[in-house]
């Protein structure tokens, strides 16, 4: 039983409660995200030190944002499909943690974007059109990376879009925006409870073996060819599914020396995060009065279709 309190309902109310008024066909959903729109719909825009603000029409950007979530919440059932395949026949050590990071780094990108940021890779042709347009409207020069990170939020009474040079490659920002969106989190939990517990403690692994340790973890088997011998020297062990993953950070952390210790965390911090963003759409879609629509085109054309299992959670 997965227990959300005080925390769970703050995202509810400052996120997806503006959200919910909104939706995006399925039919439009490469046209209305954040990337299309930072081009073409933006009203005014603004320099603020290093960092781009940009105006635009309230549904318009919210929609966008909500376009981005649903992109990425595809992303997410896909790998999932890929995962459990994954988890189901005897695949090396390292291809399914592997597998299983991918599935991870989908869910993190996901939930960060229902809290209204999220990474975005500008390629070469798209940041130097972005780059022509502003630096006409401001009558200066802008040179722009081509990893950036966006926050959405309210100044002045308006919802605006942050546009920020990424700290790090995408993987890494991922996991270092995750820890501040947690820690985040974190501050509006009721002290001693369930959730602050499941909370603080993946605080504490962070904390311990560093924030990125989930892409840290994949770029060691995947890129070191010492982990090939690893995994065949059974040294390295798979992932492996626990139905009841909160009980280990219900607990008092233990040592987390090994990788194989690092893949169950991630494991762990992986099934938080999917049932967040789980219940979040849910409530997106109660809220609509429809049927998961994602889910149903996604369905469309499949032959094997995906059935997403129904999560128990208690307030």
């Amino acid at each position: 039983m997965i227990v959300y309190d005080n925390a769970y309902r703050h995202i509810l109310k400052n996120y997806l409660v503006p959200l919910s008024r909104y939706t995006v066909p399925y039919r439009s959903l490469a046209t209305t995200n954040i990337k299309e729109i930072l081009l073409t719909k933006f009203t005014s825009v603004e320099k603020e030190n290093n960092d781009l603000i940009f105006y635009f029409e309230k549904d318009t950007l919210l929609k966008a944002l909500l376009g981005d979530i649903e992109l990425f919440y595809i992303k997410t059932i896909l790998h999932k499909q890929d995962v459990i395949k994954c988890n189901s026949v005897d695949l090396s050590a390292n291809w399914n943690i592997v597998t299983n990071y991918y599935y991870s780094f989908f869910c993190a990108s996901l939930m960060l974007r229902l809290c209204f940021r999220g990474n975005i890779f500008l390629d070469e042709k798209i940041k130097r059109q972005l780059e022509s347009v502003v630096s006409t409207v401001l009558s200066n020069t802008i040179t722009l990376d081509s990893n950036q990170f966006y926050y959405v939020y309210l100044k002045d009474g308006d919802y605006v879009l942050k546009l920020c040079k990424s700290e790090a490659n995408t993987h890494e920002v991922v996991w270092k925006k995750m820890d501040e969106l947690i820690r985040e989190i974190n501050n509006e939990a009721t002290k001693g409870s369930d959730e602050s517990t499941i909370i603080k403690n993946i605080i504490k692994i962070n904390t311990k073996i560093g924030v990125t340790y989930p892409s840290k973890l994949r770029n060691k088997v995947n890129y070191q060819p010492l982990y090939g011998l690893k995994a065949v020297d059974k040294s390295i062990h798979t992932v492996f599914p626990q139905e009841r993953w909160y009980d280990s950070f219900l607990f008092p952390i233990s040592h987390l020396s090994s990788e194989d210790n690092h893949a169950q965390a991630m494991y762990s911090y992986t099934m938080y995060i999917e049932c967040f963003c789980n219940n979040l759409i849910s409530e997106y879609y109660e809220r609509q009065g429809k049927e998961n629509g994602i889910l149903k085109n996604i369905n469309k054309n499949r032959i094997d279709k995906i059935n997403l299992p129904e999560i128990k959670i208690q307030f």
